[in-house]
């Protein structure tokens, strides 16, 4: 049960799992929601296993659901029902079918949430296991729920799919010539702050900001710095997973300039895991979403220092050594293989 197909973390991490299991011969049913405030576009079609049925229209000051149909739930035939971001599922209706899940099927919360959900209903569930992507998620979450049943299982990465920058930048119409910095996402505020720190580099070099914005995103600003920048581009577009991976292949660095999430006891890039798999160079703002990531990426202090660091990454300087062995630990088929193996552990106890 969670978000498919949405731009949001959630969601990636579903996918990346859900798709590694479906692969590897298990049988998968996608509990998803018709529409939901996290759920921005991606272009990309539901698999036949995904079912919709049910709407959320707000998460303030608690996630409930606007409608709801439970026969899904029921239903369907399954063994382990795992949950990804409990706090911003419906979790009135899900405390009420809970015990009836709980007789046909082992449960399994993945924790995305960066501090305690304020919501009551959060603590109100009984979960079989719950999984936590490393040591300061389990931190917050053991003062909740029962030490023994908590693990921690790594977010996953989409596997190593490097590709050819000059097949990438015809199949895309992008200048060969030039360098390209790509930025992608809904967070105009991000790209924004960075597009007037990056017009030195072009000043010094043929360059390009390629910035693919999601459609759901206030696009009235980018547009006007479009029109004031000559080396900034915006493409206003969804991007399903090979559509993305074509643009990384296509540029020289993907730059994420997001600063840190306050008040959060934990958070992690998902774009990162998602992405570096590409081989596209991430040049990223230090910040708490990346404290925990070593020279897999290239951080930067303040913008003086990301220019130069993106000079250094454009004339050669960035390895593919740290991003192949992180990729190859997190691999989204291996850490896929991590649940099933606690499923097995958890359908043996029943």
């Amino acid at each position: 049960m969670s978000l498919w197909n949405a731009a949001n973390g959630p969601s990636i991490h579903a996918e990346l799992v859900g798709r590694s299991w479906v692969e590897a011969g298990h049988k998968l049913t996608v509990f998803a929601p018709i529409s939901h405030p996290d759920a921005r576009p991606t272009g990309q079609k539901d698999e036949p296993y995904v079912v919709r049925h049910y709407v959320v229209k707000s998460v303030e000051p608690f996630t409930r659901a606007a409608s709801f149909d439970p026969s899904p739930l029921l239903e369907e035939d399954y063994e382990v029902f795992v949950a990804e971001n409990v706090e911003r599922l419906p979790l009135e209706r899900l405390l009420e079918l809970f015990p009836r899940i709980r007789e046909k099927a082992a449960t399994v919360m993945v924790v995305h949430e960066g501090n305690p959900p304020r919501d009551p209903l959060f603590y109100k569930l009984r979960w079989d296991a719950i999984t936590c992507f490393d040591h300061r998620y389990k931190a917050f979450i053991q003062e909740h729920f029962p030490k023994n049943k908590i693990h921690i299982i790594p977010f996953p990465c989409h596997p190593m799919k490097l590709g050819d920058r000059s097949q990438a930048r015809r199949r895309l119409n992008l200048p060969r010539e030039k360098a390209i910095i790509f930025s992608y996402g809904f967070r105009v505020h991000d790209v924004l702050d960075a597009v007037p720190e990056i017009a030195p580099l072009a000043e010094r070099r043929e360059l390009m900001y390629l910035v693919a914005a999601n459609p759901a995103s206030p696009l009235d600003a980018l547009r006007e710095a479009e029109r004031r920048y000559g080396f900034f581009k915006v493409w206003v577009k969804s991007l399903p997973l090979p559509e993305l991976y074509t643009h990384l292949h296509a540029s020289d660095i993907h730059l994420i300039n997001r600063p840190s999430l306050k008040g959060r006891r934990a958070v992690l890039s998902s774009s990162i895991h998602l992405t570096l798999g590409s081989g596209c160079p991430i040049l990223v703002r230090d910040s708490n979403l990346v404290e925990l990531h070593g020279d897999e990426v290239v951080k930067y202090r303040d913008y003086e220092d990301m220019r130069r660091k993106a000079e250094w990454i454009l004339e050669g300087g960035f390895s593919l050594e740290n991003v192949v062995r992180y990729v190859e630990e997190r691999r989204a088929d291996r850490v896929a293989e991590r649940f099933i193996n606690l499923f097995r552990e958890l359908l043996e106890k029943r």
